[in-house]
């Protein structure tokens, strides 16, 4: 009950997401230089690799289909011209020659136009596919970005209680320090005083001790 209950929660926010992605223009993600660096390869999941091989096939197939496109145009302009060329009212010597090259003609154009109705499908529905890949792409991408936030923010926080309870326990240190330099140098000063630099100094000769700041003595 419960695992189900996750699920569809899970599945609810998701959705929300995928609509705020859709309202949004998300940059092709595979020709972006930033998430090339935010996700290099040791760190993709097999769901964003196999999201990643789709996108970029997708995006291939573009490019190929608008320059088959292209292509198409300059062969049907060719064809159009010798169609033309080898126009005949029958009467012409070579007519039947003629005649069967413009059959052959009308059939690559047939061919042609078949070939164009398809990359111009093609055409119209590759954007909403490379659309909804390269936002499927993003959701992935955002849910190893969070994992990754999540993770980051738990040992942050565990560092950061590190840090305060070491500069808590260094501060202590420190005024523990500096209470016995105060008294050191205050015995030393005495003993100083009392008893002058000469004997001291025999002292300090069978003792290292700290001494603090000398200068004031």
């Amino acid at each position: 009950m419960f695992q189900n209950k996750k699920k569809s929660q899970q599945a609810e926010l998701e959705g929300r997401f995928w609509d705020a992605l859709s309202q949004k223009r998300v940059p092709l993600l595979t020709l972006d230089p930033r998430w090339h660096q935010l996700f290099p390869d040791h760190l993709k999941t097999k769901e964003i690799i196999k999201l990643e091989t789709k996108l970029n096939t997708l995006i291939k197939k573009q490019g190929q289909t608008n320059q088959d496109l292209k292509d198409y145009e300059k062969a049907r302009k060719a064809l159009m011209e010798n169609i033309l060329n080898n126009m005949t009212d029958g009467r012409e010597p070579d007519s039947e020659l003629r005649s069967i090259k413009q059959d052959k003609n009308q059939q690559l154009l047939d061919e042609l136009k078949e070939k164009v109705r398809e990359a111009e499908e093609l055409q119209d529905s590759l954007p909403r596919e490379i659309k909804e890949t390269n936002q499927e792409l993003m959701l992935e991408s955002m849910r190893l970005c969070y994992q990754t936030l999540v993770e980051n923010t738990q040992k942050i926080r565990q560092e950061d209680a590190w840090i305060q309870a070491t500069r808590a326990e260094l501060t202590e240190h420190i005024l523990v320090k500096q209470d016995m330099e105060m008294h050191s140098t205050e015995t030393y000063k005495f003993m100083h005083d009392l008893l002058g630099a000469q004997l001291v100094d025999l002292f300090d000769r069978e003792y290292n001790v700290w001494k603090g700041d000398e200068t004031d003595l």
